[in-house]
């Protein structure tokens, strides 16, 4: 089927209808689409802000959303580039995309794990009530309660955000996520590849061995972002974290 495309380095993306990753591959732009344009992303050779997979050293895979990707904050002030820093060596593999869901961190993670090859994989989950939504043609759109993209420029999309929108309830939000979560774990266990997440997006008190939040600030709405000093706070406390834990 065309929509395995998305299940592949070759063909994934962030979006079918716009912000495609092929239009950031290599470039340096003001602004990503998401924010006021006061800071410079610097994107690697396959649209994702951070190192170039082809870099040596303890490679760590960050994903997640906006909060992930480092909306707001300068490349070195994310917390993902602070974190390897941190480690001798480190790597760091920035997978967040503003706006996306817990859907699209497990596609990310099957998609691109194998290919990475991490050393150790960071997931930093989203809102529960986000979606990855397929279209009739095919393509993958991120679906979000705030209408944007396809979803608002479309009367067709329109209809669609109305309809995914009165289906959605709490129960339905969480055993989304839920599933995804079971996907990402026995998929890295099955691997071998150490494994750490952040459940503080998604309201729940569900845990597991590697659950770990570390004091990220729990932010009231989507359209707050952590400041560079707040980033800084939660790498230092997870590279701490994964030393006890990991002997890294």
């Amino acid at each position: 089927m065309e929509s395995l495309k998305f299940w592949k380095p070759e063909g994934f993306d962030i979006a079918s209808y716009k912000w495609l990753l092929e239009e950031r591959k290599n470039k340096e732009i003001l602004g990503n689409g998401s924010d006021t344009g006061s800071c410079y992303y610097t994107f690697n050779e396959l649209g994702f802000r951070g190192d170039s997979p082809k870099k040596k050293g303890i490679k760590l895979m960050s994903v997640g959303c906006s909060h992930t990707e480092g909306i707001g904050v300068h490349n070195h002030q994310t917390w993902s580039h602070q974190l390897s820093k941190l480690l001798p060596n480190g790597v760091d593999l920035n997978l967040g995309i503003s706006g996306r869901s817990n859907d699209y961190i497990a596609r990310s993670v099957i998609t691109w794990v194998d290919e990475m090859k991490p050393s150790i994989v960071l997931v930093m989950y989203t809102y529960p009530h986000r979606r990855e939504y397929y279209r009739e043609n095919g393509d993958v759109e991120p679906y979000h309660p705030n209408p944007w993209g396809y979803f608002e420029e479309e009367r067709e999309g329109r209809m669609d955000w109305a309809n995914i929108t009165s289906m959605a309830n709490k129960h339905e939000d969480f055993i989304n996520w839920y599933k995804n979560h079971l996907i990402i774990t026995n998929f890295l266990k099955v691997r071998e590849i150490p494994f750490i997440w952040n459940g503080t997006f998604v309201g729940t008190d569900y845990t597991d061995e590697n659950r770990f939040d570390g004091m990220y600030p729990n932010l009231p709405d989507e359209d707050r972002h952590a400041t560079f000093l707040q980033n800084e706070a939660y790498a230092k406390n997870l590279y701490n974290y994964i030393k006890e834990k990991f002997e890294m």
